[in-house]
């Protein structure tokens, strides 16, 4: 299952509505694999498929291919501001190897 905060499930509706996508689903996609494991991004999407895997929490529709599942199991979905920046970060339950790159927006050539 993957697991959204409750100000990252505000953040993306607000997307949704801006893009003119309310109710639209948010896919989670493998961007690469780079110096901590995998990274991934997100998009979002009208319609899922036969093989997508869908979790919902806080409102929020979360689809990702089902061959991504031994990943993102656990997964974390937070939106982070501070100073410096603001964006969505993708915090996996899993240690993929690497050295202190994780799998944020911008680390490692991670996207959102």
């Amino acid at each position: 299952m993957i697991n959204i905060s409750e100000l990252a499930a505000e953040k993306i509706k607000e997307v949704q509505k801006s893009q003119n996508k309310e109710g639209s689903y948010l896919r989670l996609y493998l961007a690469g694999f780079g110096c901590g494991g995998p990274s991934f991004g997100m998009t979002l999407e009208d319609a899922k498929t036969d093989v997508d895997v869908l979790d919902e929490e806080f409102g929020v529709s979360v689809i990702t291919a089902s061959t991504l599942s031994e990943y993102l199991e656990g997964a974390f979905i937070d939106f982070l501001e501070n100073e410096e920046a603001s964006g969505f970060e993708i915090r996996l339950a899993k240690d993929f190897g690497g050295e202190g790159c994780g799998s944020s927006c911008g680390s490692c050539g991670g996207s959102c």
